[in-house]
């Protein structure tokens, strides 16, 4: 899960090796999209992809992503994309955590993964924004 465009789509595919759309547009992801993934060891989870966060979200929209909010509400682990790059990232965070808060899904653990990364020309200048129980994990693809 993350703010819209974040990257949520294209980490899921890195992970499964499926080929679901991915695009650099805000909500490219209008349905969740769960895939079955073996991690190393063998154990098989599910990771579902889900629609992005915005600020403010409207109340209508939210009744119209309440599949994908339930979905976080039920798992087991979220993971947090963060467009790291964006230059509003910490108020993205905000907005996703505010989002996580309003559905009651702050009890799970947070796994938190900085995306474009890669485009940092010099990673010492990485800021990253503040994140309330939750581990960062850097993601490259």
């Amino acid at each position: 899960m993350g703010y819209t465009n974040a990257g949520k789509s294209t980490l899921l595919n890195a992970l499964s090796g499926a080929n679901i759309y991915a695009a650099d547009q805000l909500f490219a992801t209008l349905d969740p999209t769960t895939r079955r993934v073996t991690l190393p060891g063998g154990r098989e989870v599910l990771i579902t992809d889900t629609v992005g966060f915005i600020q403010k979200l409207p109340t209508a929209l939210v009744a119209a992503f309440r599949a994908t909010l339930e979905e976080i509400a039920e798992a087991d682990l979220l993971l947090h994309v963060v467009d790291i790059m964006h230059p509003c990232a910490e108020k993205q965070v905000a907005a996703v955590m505010g989002t996580l808060a309003d559905i009651g899904a702050t009890e799970q653990p947070i796994v938190t993964a900085l995306n474009k990364v890669d485009r940092l020309g010099d990673p010492g200048t990485l800021r990253i924004p503040p994140m309330t129980h939750q581990t960062p994990l850097l993601y490259q693809p």
